[in-house]
């Protein structure tokens, strides 16, 4: 220990990491960080200079949600070596916590675009937008959708890319591929004279390398909005917008967020993809 007028009172200590002089006394009681030197007859704490680091790591610890734990044998040992280690280990953990909040902030705004959606346009009716190119893994389910819903197709999907743990490179091996609020629905290919073809699918990055990936490409498409599945009546529905095409895909999803009064509530989204 220096001498006692090259050490800072727990005040003073206080007021310059603004960790607060509850925290300091909290980190002594924990055996996290004690003070440099403690006066014998008045009981008051001192730190030293040096502490002032280990208090910015405590804190940083508080913050971030990384246990205390993992300092402490930072601040025992005064190993440089260890606190290597520790920094590296608190820089994985802050890139996952990085990522995840990167995530969260993606879901929220692409929940608010879909309220603005929802805000803009009566279910019921039929209207244009522009669309983004979408990757949907798909499950062919045949001519009929009979005992499907969504439940199943999720279960069943996740069950054929995940339940055998299959990985590739190509596939998903970061939080940036991950996407928020994915397309989650069935499709339907139609060919002259031909009952139609329904899948269902789950929305997957753009690299997403499988043979079951149907590419919708970025355009312009009729859509309508409606409180219950539509798929097996498209045809009749865009029947006047089909009007000289025989060959078209439908995809309906379930969305969130388009209702204008209930949280709760769920409406499809059928739209008409016209290649």
């Amino acid at each position: 220990m220096g001498r006692k007028d090259e050490l800072l009172s727990i005040g003073e200590m206080a007021k310059l990491s603004g960790a607060g002089i509850r925290a300091l006394h909290y980190y002594e009681r924990k055996n996290i960080l004690k003070p440099a030197y403690v006066d014998p007859i008045t009981g008051y704490r001192y730190y030293s200079l040096s502490q002032l680091n280990f208090i910015f790591l405590i804190m940083n610890c508080v913050e971030f949600n990384i246990p205390l734990k993992n300092i402490t044998s930072v601040i025992d040992t005064d190993d440089v070596s260890v606190l290597k280690k520790f920094l590296e280990n608190s820089n994985d953990v802050l890139e996952k916590k990085a990522n995840l909040l990167k995530m969260a902030s993606r879901a929220i705004k692409k929940a608010l675009s879909k309220m603005e959606l929802g805000n803009q346009y009566e279910t019921g009716k039929i209207y244009a937008r522009e669309f983004e190119e979408k990757n949907y893994y798909a499950k062919s389910y045949g001519q009929t959708l009979k005992g499907k819903n969504l439940i199943t197709v999720l279960y069943e999907i996740t069950d054929e890319l995940y339940g055998r743990k299959i990985r590739k490179t190509s596939e998903i091996t970061n939080m940036d591929d991950l996407i928020p609020l994915p397309d989650v629905g069935f499709l339907s290919e139609h060919q002259f004279n031909e009952k139609p073809c329904y899948y269902g699918f789950v929305e997957m990055p753009k690299h997403f390398a499988r043979k079951n990936i149907i590419t919708i490409p970025a355009g312009t498409y009729y859509f309508r909005q409606s409180e219950r599945s539509e798929i097996e009546n498209s045809s009749e529905i865009f029947k006047k917008q089909l009007k000289g095409k025989n060959t078209f895909m439908i995809v309906e999803t379930e969305e969130s967020f388009l209702s204008k009064t209930k949280v709760s509530q769920t409406l499809y989204e059928l739209r008409l993809i016209v290649l």
